[in-house]
């Protein structure tokens, strides 16, 4: 199993460079072909919302230019040397719509951690979700040199199973992966038992149960990530419902938060 298509979310952010650098890596090491997205679109008010005016309009626009321009002079510096093509795609849209729509044949969306500023920016977990393409969501800490240690973050459902398997490619790269579960949510003997068909496949997978201490399931698996020097998580994303998101069932949304770690992310 391999990576052939990655598309790579070049919405206009601070570390655009960043994250073309590292999708481009990972390309040449998957073999795969490469596609960029960028959109832009404006944080919009209550009051723009309700009562635009076309002078505001005019200025959100060229505001939203802009910021796709200095996106595509990113896209061309960091692509400028490389023999292979590399597909380009912008416009001035919502991007979490319209960022579903290129991955109907991908094989995995390469976002970053960057906070919003100028721009909105597309929601990760709703894209993996809503698109069923596996989403690796950089963190600052993310480096060329690849994920050699990796955290697996399991719970006994299918969202979970999902991520361990989109994520194989990556996990067969690993020096280390962990199977990690918390308190009474899975049992160690279900975590030596995936830990175990991870070996199967060539991979080099340990287990760890963690006691449930007055932290919550994010901050305990983080704080174990830390400590054991783990530069991936491997999660799966479900829902209780059409608007709300939660990963590992007890761990909330402020899993998204924690912008220092990278993050895989499969429904």
């Amino acid at each position: 199993m391999t990576y052939r298509d990655i598309v790579v979310d070049a919405c206009p952010r601070s570390d655009i460079y960043q994250t073309l650098d590292q999708s481009r890596a990972m390309a040449r090491e998957f073999g795969a072909n490469l596609s960029v997205v960028s959109y832009a679109w404006p944080h919009l008010s209550m009051t723009q919302a309700l009562a635009p005016n076309a002078l505001s309009v005019q200025e959100q626009t060229r505001a939203m230019e802009d910021a796709l321009s200095a996106a595509r002079s990113a896209f061309e510096e960091v692509f400028a040397a490389s023999p292979e093509e590399v597909e380009w795609c912008s416009g001035i849209n919502e991007p979490t719509g319209a960022m579903r729509d290129h991955l109907l044949t991908a094989d995995l969306l390469i976002t970053s951690s960057s906070e919003a500023d100028a721009c909105v920016l597309s929601d990760p977990a709703d894209l993996a979700r809503r698109s069923g393409t596996p989403v690796l969501r950089l963190g600052r800490q993310a480096a060329n040199g690849g994920f050699p240690n990796v955290l697996i973050a399991w719970k006994d459902c299918s969202q979970a199973r999902r991520a361990l398997h989109d994520a194989l490619p990556l996990l067969e790269r690993a020096k280390s992966v962990a199977v990690v579960g918390v308190g009474d949510e899975v049992s160690a003997e279900r975590l030596e038992a995936v830990a175990r068909h991870l070996r199967h496949h060539q991979v080099k997978a340990d287990h760890r149960h963690l006691p449930r201490s007055r932290e919550d399931v994010c901050a305990e698996l983080l704080d174990y990530a830390e400590r054991e020097g783990a530069n991936l998580i491997v999660a799966g994303v479900y829902s209780h419902g059409p608007t709300v998101e939660r990963i590992l069932g007890g761990v909330t949304r402020e899993i998204l938060k924690s912008r220092e770690m990278s993050w895989f992310l499969a429904h």
